[in-house]
């Protein structure tokens, strides 16, 4: 969820599958898999975005008591223009977690697995295609499209995304890029000390 989050930092993720409207200039950030987390924010001057609530439901409809208190957050909350140019909460948190490896891998994972979600979500819907008509055409089934554009799903095969892309008119490509910080092994032999060979003389 907190990829997600970050993600809202850039414009064209201000839209669908990641981000919807609710009404009234609240939006919803909703993260579908085994949890299925949904966070309610809206935006302020200066794009300044604010989470008001959050709650994990399957629901397709957001609970009236949800909206109740996230609407009853956002009328009460008052942000003056001074704030805006500081850092706020979230970005301290995140700056924080980030120093730990082992989190920023698992933060740079999540952040690609949205991006994928989110593509083929973009490239379906641009095609005109519910899930289960592009279900079809791939020869697999709609909860295996559904779980695709999920962004907590991992089990993403290559050939499988291949079949999908050729049915969004889209393609593929794979990069596979060595570490910065890792150089490749050396394989060196050891030291051997190296003698004059005497030449015999006749």
């Amino acid at each position: 969820m907190m990829a997600g989050l970050a993600k809202l930092r850039n414009r064209q993720y201000h839209r669908p599958p990641l981000s919807k409207l609710v009404r009234d200039d609240l939006f919803e950030l909703r993260h579908v898999g085994k949890l299925n987390t949904r966070v309610l924010y809206f935006f302020t001057r200066g794009q300044r975005i604010i989470a008001v609530h959050g709650m994990r439901n399957k629901a397709t409809e957001i609970p009236k008591r949800d909206l109740t208190v996230a609407f009853g957050k956002k009328k009460g909350l008052v942000i003056e223009e001074s704030i805006m140019k500081q850092k706020t909460n979230f970005d301290f948190y995140l700056e924080k977690q980030l120093k730990d490896r082992d989190f920023a891998k698992r933060f740079k994972k999540a952040g690609e697995a949205w991006d994928v979600a989110i593509k083929l979500a973009s490239l379906r819907k641009a095609s005109g295609l519910s899930q289960k008509e592009l279900a079809k055409r791939v020869g697999t089934s709609q909860q295996q499209i559904s779980r695709l554009e999920s962004p907590s799903y991992e089990g993403h095969s290559l050939s499988m995304l291949r079949r999908v892309a050729e049915v969004l008119g889209a393609a593929v490509h794979v990069e596979i890029q060595p570490k910065k910080s890792q150089r490749l092994p050396i394989v060196a032999d050891g030291g051997v000390p190296y003698r004059a060979k005497k030449r015999k003389t006749l």
